[in-house]
């Protein structure tokens, strides 16, 4: 067993993985892929959305196909074959000149990334007590945001006609936790699970989470919502400049990874339903002071309060659902739950613009009706019972 307050060396490791890989990624699709095609390449951002479509689109539909194989031949595996795809996705974008085929290497890089998810939550939930699963969580997520965040942001440093460079530091992170996968070992971690469930067994069990599913869907889709009208919202509406949208991101976004963990810990130590419920309702009230809240300063504190939310509901609502996976389909069962929230991420976007269309605020005030009725509903919600039962 665990020492209460230690990580183990393998739960080390996956979460040093799951940084590195995500770091990579966020700094690629963010910031050096639109450099690097609308500089070197001289091609329009037409094939940066293109690229970022597909490479989104295999990610989220290959998230099933990964969680089945973490079933079938380990967690480690998993990874090591998912990095090693994403390090040759890298050289290949770093040598092309060819825009199409710049698209075809990003693309390729989301079905790599695709194991990210489903290998380590799996992974780390083998590796972790029920009774600490909300910590993990959190710790997970605090890797996710940390990499994926400080990726966009160092990478910057480099850029400036060094794009080879930039690849190359970005092939070296992906190259170090490619070689940090072939270190973890541990037995609980390449369990297999050669039973196969038949169809109507595996239909039977998304049945059962069908009061699940979409809560997922649309707690993820609340996010897309505001994706593409952050930037326009915060410049062109509240007229404030690029380094204060910047610091309003930055500031958010530490201020939730940092709360994480520390939230996650309150979560197992006093059960899910106050951080997971409390956590919709908080959102859902901060989102509607950013709609209709103009000052800096204002929407600063809602803002922050928003990071305080996010990091209440990620690992309980993350702990809840480890709670109910069965042990035998558990990385299948893991990846169809991540590929429902691609698809909200996915369907967010395009109903977010089009509110934006209709009532610059409507957007903000749609995510917070939306996760005040989750709120309501998970208030009410046997939580407990589901996962005894």
């Amino acid at each position: 067993m665990l020492q209460r307050n230690h990580l183990s060396l393998p739960q080390s490791l996956l979460l040093i993985a799951l940084g590195l890989a995500e770091f990579a990624r966020g700094a690629l699709i963010i910031s050096l892929l639109p450099a690097y095609v609308t500089g070197p390449l001289g091609a329009s951002l037409t094939i940066v959305g293109w690229a970022l479509s597909s490479h989104y689109f295999l990610d989220t539909v290959f998230r099933g196909p990964a969680g089945w194989l973490v079933d079938h031949i380990g967690v480690p595996r998993v990874l090591t074959m998912g990095l090693a795809i994403e390090c040759l996705s890298l050289i290949g974008a770093m040598n092309t000149r060819h825009p199409a085929m710049i698209i075809v290497f990003v693309a390729l890089l989301g079905v790599g990334t695709a194991t990210h998810w489903p290998a380590v939550v799996t992974g780390t939930n083998r590796l972790t007590e029920p009774e600490r699963r909300a910590s993990m969580m959190g710790l997970v997520f605090a890797a996710w945001l940390t990499g994926s965040g400080l990726g966009p942001v160092l990478i910057n440093f480099v850029l400036g006609g060094r794009d080879r460079t930039a690849f190359l530091v970005l092939i070296a992170a992906d190259v170090v936790a490619f070689a940090v996968t072939i270190w973890i070992a541990d037995p609980r971690l390449i369990q297999l699970h050669h039973h196969q469930p038949k169809a109507r067994h595996l239909w039977h069990t998304l049945w059962r989470f069908r009061w699940v599913i979409p809560g997922t869907f649309v707690q993820n889709m609340t996010l897309g919502l505001m994706l593409p009208i952050l930037q326009p919202f915060t410049t062109r509406v509240l007229h404030l400049s690029h380094l204060q949208f910047a610091e309003l991101l930055l500031g958010s976004g530490a201020f939730t990874v940092l709360l994480l963990v520390p939230m996650g810990k309150i979560t197992d130590r006093f059960g899910l339903r106050v951080p997971l419920v409390g956590g919709f309702f908080i959102a859902g009230i901060a989102l509607l002071g950013i709609a209709f809240f103009r000052e800096f300063f204002e929407l600063t504190i809602f803002g922050g309060i928003l990071g305080l939310s996010y990091a209440m509901i990620l690992p309980s609502w993350n702990a809840f659902l480890a709670g109910l996976i069965p042990k035998e389909i558990e990385g299948w069962l893991w990846g169809v739950f991540m590929t429902v929230e691609g698809l909200g991420m996915s369907v967010g976007p395009i109903v977010g613009t089009r509110l934006f269309a209709v009532r610059i605020w409507l957007p903000f005030v749609a995510s917070a009706v939306i996760l005040l009725i989750m709120g309501s509903f998970y208030a009410s919600f046997p939580l407990k019972e589901k996962i005894q039962s």
